[in-house]
Protein backbone atom coordinates (compact mmCIF):
# COMPACT_ATOMS: atom_id res chain seq x y z
CA UNK A 1 0.00 0.00 0.00
CA UNK A 2 3.23 2.75 0.70
CA UNK A 3 4.62 1.91 -2.71
CA UNK A 4 1.47 2.48 -4.25
CA UNK A 5 0.68 5.54 -2.35
CA UNK A 6 4.17 6.66 -3.28
CA UNK A 7 3.70 5.88 -7.09
CA UNK A 8 -0.15 7.84 -7.61
CA UNK A 9 2.16 11.11 -5.64
CA UNK A 10 5.10 10.60 -8.02
CA UNK A 11 2.76 10.60 -10.97
CA UNK A 12 -0.22 12.41 -9.83
CA UNK A 13 0.48 14.88 -12.92
CA UNK A 14 -0.26 12.58 -15.49
CA UNK A 15 -3.16 11.06 -13.48
CA UNK A 16 -4.64 14.93 -13.46
CA UNK A 17 -4.23 14.72 -16.98
CA UNK A 18 -5.68 11.19 -17.61
CA UNK A 19 -8.37 11.73 -15.69
CA UNK A 20 -9.26 15.54 -17.32
CA UNK A 21 -9.16 13.55 -20.88
CA UNK A 22 -11.47 10.66 -19.41
CA UNK A 23 -13.85 13.58 -18.29
CA UNK A 24 -13.78 15.13 -21.22
CA UNK A 25 -15.04 12.13 -22.89
CA UNK A 26 -17.69 11.50 -20.94
CA UNK A 27 -19.01 14.90 -21.08
CA UNK A 28 -18.62 15.08 -24.75
CA UNK A 29 -20.62 11.74 -24.67
CA UNK A 30 -23.47 13.62 -21.92
CA UNK A 31 -23.51 16.28 -24.78
CA UNK A 32 -24.01 14.19 -27.84
CA UNK A 33 -26.89 11.77 -25.86
CA UNK A 34 -28.88 14.96 -24.50
CA UNK A 35 -28.74 16.50 -28.10
CA UNK A 36 -30.37 12.73 -29.67
CA UNK A 37 -32.90 13.25 -26.81
CA UNK A 38 -33.93 16.42 -27.81
CA UNK A 39 -34.21 15.53 -31.79
CA UNK A 40 -35.96 11.74 -30.95
CA UNK A 41 -39.07 11.18 -32.56
CA UNK A 42 -39.76 7.76 -30.54
CA UNK A 43 -40.13 7.05 -27.16
CA UNK A 44 -37.77 4.17 -27.65
CA UNK A 45 -34.59 6.51 -29.01
CA UNK A 46 -35.81 9.10 -26.12
CA UNK A 47 -35.59 6.51 -23.44
CA UNK A 48 -32.22 5.11 -25.04
CA UNK A 49 -31.16 8.77 -25.00
CA UNK A 50 -31.50 9.36 -21.72
CA UNK A 51 -29.79 5.78 -20.70
CA UNK A 52 -26.65 6.74 -22.28
CA UNK A 53 -26.96 10.44 -20.46
CA UNK A 54 -27.11 8.94 -17.09
CA UNK A 55 -23.98 6.37 -17.85
CA UNK A 56 -22.05 9.26 -18.79
CA UNK A 57 -22.84 11.06 -15.73
CA UNK A 58 -22.26 8.49 -13.52
CA UNK A 59 -18.84 8.29 -15.28
CA UNK A 60 -18.22 11.70 -14.68
CA UNK A 61 -18.87 11.56 -11.18
CA UNK A 62 -16.53 8.66 -10.71
CA UNK A 63 -13.63 10.64 -12.54
CA UNK A 64 -14.32 13.84 -10.34
CA UNK A 65 -14.14 11.37 -7.71
CA UNK A 66 -11.19 10.11 -8.65
CA UNK A 67 -9.02 13.27 -9.10
CA UNK A 68 -9.96 14.06 -5.73
CA UNK A 69 -8.83 11.05 -4.40
CA UNK A 70 -5.57 11.42 -6.62
CA UNK A 71 -5.42 15.12 -4.62
CA UNK A 72 -5.57 13.92 -1.66
CA UNK A 73 -3.24 11.00 -1.87
CA UNK A 74 -0.38 13.92 -3.29
CA UNK A 75 -1.08 16.57 -0.90
CA UNK A 76 -2.06 14.87 2.44
CA UNK A 77 -1.79 11.02 2.66
CA UNK A 78 1.64 10.90 1.34
CA UNK A 79 3.23 13.37 4.07
CA UNK A 80 1.93 10.46 6.83
CA UNK A 81 4.26 8.28 5.48
CA UNK A 82 7.29 8.07 7.16
CA UNK A 83 10.37 8.55 4.80
CA UNK A 84 12.71 5.35 4.53
CA UNK A 85 16.15 5.96 6.94
CA UNK A 86 18.78 6.67 4.26
CA UNK A 87 21.91 4.30 5.73
CA UNK A 88 24.91 6.01 4.32
CA UNK A 89 27.86 3.69 3.20
CA UNK A 90 30.16 2.42 5.89
CA UNK A 91 33.53 3.50 5.78
CA UNK A 92 36.30 1.06 5.79
CA UNK A 93 37.53 0.04 9.53
CA UNK A 94 40.69 -1.11 10.43
CA UNK A 95 40.97 -3.25 13.56
CA UNK A 96 44.98 -3.80 14.66
CA UNK A 97 45.58 -6.65 16.85
CA UNK A 98 46.93 -5.79 20.22
CA UNK A 99 51.07 -5.61 19.43
CA UNK A 100 51.98 -8.48 22.57
CA UNK A 101 54.87 -7.74 24.63
CA UNK A 102 57.91 -9.49 24.44
CA UNK A 103 59.07 -11.09 27.98
CA UNK A 104 62.03 -9.38 29.80
CA UNK A 105 65.52 -9.88 29.29
CA UNK A 106 67.29 -11.47 32.07
CA UNK A 107 70.85 -9.44 32.56
CA UNK A 108 73.70 -11.60 32.15
CA UNK A 109 75.84 -13.00 34.82
CA UNK A 110 79.24 -11.10 35.44
CA UNK A 111 81.89 -12.93 37.20
CA UNK A 112 82.61 -10.80 41.02
CA UNK A 113 85.86 -9.20 41.24
CA UNK A 114 87.84 -6.62 43.62
CA UNK A 115 87.46 -3.52 41.69
CA UNK A 116 89.44 -0.28 42.99
CA UNK A 117 87.20 1.70 44.83
CA UNK A 118 86.12 5.47 42.71
CA UNK A 119 84.13 7.93 43.90
CA UNK A 120 80.17 7.87 43.29
CA UNK A 121 79.08 10.80 40.07
CA UNK A 122 76.54 13.02 41.65
CA UNK A 123 74.10 13.63 39.73
CA UNK A 124 73.63 17.42 38.74
CA UNK A 125 70.36 18.79 39.71
CA UNK A 126 68.43 19.82 36.17
CA UNK A 127 66.07 22.63 36.45
CA UNK A 128 64.11 21.13 33.47
CA UNK A 129 60.96 18.59 34.91
CA UNK A 130 60.18 15.79 32.99
CA UNK A 131 56.78 16.02 31.04
CA UNK A 132 54.21 13.85 32.58
CA UNK A 133 51.51 12.46 29.77
CA UNK A 134 48.71 13.93 29.67
CA UNK A 135 45.56 11.85 31.18
CA UNK A 136 42.87 11.06 28.73
CA UNK A 137 39.76 13.13 29.63
CA UNK A 138 37.42 10.50 30.15
CA UNK A 139 34.23 10.54 27.82
CA UNK A 140 30.76 11.50 28.69
CA UNK A 141 29.30 7.79 29.02
CA UNK A 142 26.06 7.83 31.74
CA UNK A 143 26.00 4.25 31.74
CA UNK A 144 28.85 1.83 32.62
CA UNK A 145 27.98 -0.98 29.54
CA UNK A 146 28.18 1.97 27.21
CA UNK A 147 31.76 3.37 27.42
CA UNK A 148 34.66 4.59 25.33
CA UNK A 149 37.77 4.89 27.56
CA UNK A 150 40.24 5.68 24.89
CA UNK A 151 40.64 7.95 22.91
CA UNK A 152 39.74 10.59 25.26
CA UNK A 153 37.08 13.03 25.43
CA UNK A 154 38.58 16.34 23.33
CA UNK A 155 41.60 14.52 21.72
CA UNK A 156 42.94 15.46 18.63
CA UNK A 157 43.49 12.49 16.39
CA UNK A 158 44.68 11.25 12.68
CA UNK A 159 44.48 8.94 10.03
CA UNK A 160 43.36 5.47 11.72
CA UNK A 161 42.49 5.57 15.77
CA UNK A 162 40.96 2.71 17.62
CA UNK A 163 38.20 2.94 20.36
CA UNK A 164 38.63 0.90 23.19
CA UNK A 165 36.26 0.62 25.96
CA UNK A 166 32.77 -1.35 26.74
CA UNK A 167 29.46 -2.27 24.86
CA UNK A 168 27.76 -4.88 27.02
CA UNK A 169 24.25 -4.63 27.94
CA UNK A 170 21.30 -6.77 28.92
CA UNK A 171 19.41 -8.42 26.23
CA UNK A 172 22.30 -7.35 23.93
CA UNK A 173 21.62 -7.10 20.44
CA UNK A 174 24.62 -4.69 18.80
CA UNK A 175 26.16 -1.51 19.07
CA UNK A 176 27.28 0.96 16.01
CA UNK A 177 29.29 4.04 16.04
CA UNK A 178 28.00 7.30 14.46
CA UNK A 179 29.82 10.74 14.14
CA UNK A 180 28.34 14.32 13.44
CA UNK A 181 29.93 17.46 12.67
CA UNK A 182 31.12 19.86 10.06
CA UNK A 183 29.18 19.20 6.67
CA UNK A 184 27.49 16.36 8.64
CA UNK A 185 24.13 17.77 10.27
CA UNK A 186 22.72 14.84 11.78
CA UNK A 187 24.51 11.13 13.23
CA UNK A 188 26.16 9.66 10.33
CA UNK A 189 25.98 5.67 10.60
CA UNK A 190 29.88 4.23 10.20
CA UNK A 191 29.70 0.58 11.26
CA UNK A 192 27.83 -2.46 13.80
CA UNK A 193 29.05 -5.31 15.84
CA UNK A 194 27.39 -7.76 16.67
CA UNK A 195 29.45 -9.19 19.73
CA UNK A 196 29.55 -7.54 22.94
CA UNK A 197 32.88 -6.18 24.37
CA UNK A 198 33.69 -5.66 27.75
CA UNK A 199 37.00 -3.67 28.26
CA UNK A 200 38.44 -4.20 24.91
CA UNK A 201 38.59 -2.96 21.37
CA UNK A 202 35.39 -2.16 19.82
CA UNK A 203 36.45 -1.22 16.34
CA UNK A 204 38.45 1.70 14.69
CA UNK A 205 37.65 4.84 12.52
CA UNK A 206 39.41 6.07 9.49
CA UNK A 207 39.16 9.52 9.90
CA UNK A 208 40.73 10.27 6.70
CA UNK A 209 37.44 9.59 5.59
CA UNK A 210 36.20 13.17 6.68
CA UNK A 211 37.57 16.80 6.51
CA UNK A 212 39.84 17.88 8.87
CA UNK A 213 37.80 19.90 12.13
CA UNK A 214 35.93 19.33 15.25
CA UNK A 215 33.33 16.31 15.38
CA UNK A 216 31.29 14.04 17.75
CA UNK A 217 31.84 10.69 18.15
CA UNK A 218 29.02 8.20 19.89
CA UNK A 219 28.68 4.57 20.77
CA UNK A 220 25.16 3.16 20.72
CA UNK A 221 24.38 -0.18 21.84
CA UNK A 222 20.95 -1.59 20.58
CA UNK A 223 18.98 -4.51 22.89
CA UNK A 224 16.68 -6.62 21.63
CA UNK A 225 13.83 -4.64 21.76
CA UNK A 226 15.09 -1.83 19.64
CA UNK A 227 15.88 0.42 22.28
CA UNK A 228 19.25 1.38 23.70
CA UNK A 229 20.38 3.41 26.78
CA UNK A 230 22.11 6.78 26.95
CA UNK A 231 24.80 7.00 24.38
CA UNK A 232 28.70 7.54 24.94
CA UNK A 233 29.77 10.43 23.24
CA UNK A 234 32.70 11.97 22.88
CA UNK A 235 34.21 15.09 20.86
CA UNK A 236 37.53 14.28 18.47
CA UNK A 237 39.38 16.89 16.53
CA UNK A 238 40.34 15.58 13.30
CA UNK A 239 43.54 16.75 11.68
CA UNK A 240 45.12 15.69 8.16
Amino acid sequence: MTILIRLIANYAIWLYLFLVLIAFMFLRAYMVARRERDNAIFTLEREAAKGRMAQATTGLLFTLVAVGVVFYISHFLVAEIPQPEITPTPTMLIVFPPTPTPPPLLPTPTPTATATPRPTPVPMPTDTPTPEKPTPVPANCPNPGVRISEPGDGATVSGVIQLVGSANIPDFEYYKFEFRGGAFGDWTFIQRFDQPINGGILGAWDTRSVPPGEYEFRLVVVDKTGNYPSPCVLRLVVQP
